[in-house]
Formats: C-alpha cells, structure tokens, sequence
C-alpha cells in the first residue's frame, strides 16, 4: 500500500469522526437512542468503503455503484430505527434520515469534497435544531391556524 495514501485516507478518516460525532451530539443532546458513536461510525464506514473502492479503481461506475450499495444498506439500518408509539405516530424519521444523511457526509469526505461535507454537516445541523427557533415556531403556528381556518 501506498503510505501517501493512507496518511490521506486517515485524515479523510478523522474528518469523518468529527463531522459525524458532532451531527451524533447534537442526536444525544435530544436524548434519541443514536448518538455520537452511531453517527461518528456511519460517517467513518461511508468514507471508508468509498475511499478503499476509489482507490482500487479508477471506473466511475463501480464508484458509483459502492454509493448506491452504502445508501441501499444504510436504508436498512434507518428503518431499524423507524417504530410507532403508543398513539400509533412514527417515531425515529428524523434520527433515521440524519444517519443516512450523514452516510453521504462520509461519502463527500472520500470524494475530496471537504467543503460540501461541511456544508452538508452545517445543514443536517440547522434541520435537527430548527424547531428551537421561535421564529419557526411563530410560522408553523401560523401556518396550522391559517389551514384550520380553510378547512
């Protein structure tokens, strides 16, 4: 093996575990059952297996194919996570939708697409805390008033 290959791919690998580890934080802070080992391990396995398929060939269409096989098995993972309670609403989408999310972060982090990777953590960030904002609060409230007036 390449030296200069797997000093790069152990940065790409510890960018994974902080990008991933602070999405997990932000998970464990809202106390869901994934946190920051789950988050930081998703991210790290996507950077792997697209960096170790990246660097055994140069065919952009078994690259692309190891992106959709990790997207296919992180669905399985994701769905593992999705359940009712006990007034029958599903619980755990967003949890599940942030670990695949957080799937591709480790993805753009083996491509060397370092900035949509932060970007992308930046955004998975705003989408979980949003609901903390009282502006977004005032317009959802408006919003459901001004459909209950409708309807």
């Amino acid at each position: 093996m390449d030296i200069e290959f797997e000093l790069l791919l152990s940065a790409k690998l510890l960018l994974a575990v902080i990008l991933g580890g602070i999405i997990g934080l932000e998970r464990e802070r809202e106390q869901q059952n994934s946190g920051v080992r789950t988050f930081a391990c998703i991210c790290v396995a996507s950077c792997l297996f697209v960096s170790i398929s990246a660097h055994l060939t140069a065919d952009k269409s078994a690259i692309a194919r190891m992106l959709a096989a990790i997207a296919t098995g992180l669905g399985f993972i994701g769905a593992g996570l999705i359940f009712r309670d006990d007034k029958n609403l599903p619980k755990g989408l967003t949890t599940a939708s942030g670990l695949w999310t957080t799937s591709a972060v480790g993805m753009a982090i083996a491509l060397n697409m370092f900035v949509i990777a932060v970007a992308a953590t930046l955004i998975i960030l705003l989408i979980f805390t949003i609901n903390q904002f009282p502006w977004y609060r005032r317009l959802v409230d408006r919003l459901i008033k001004s459909k209950k007036r409708t309807n």
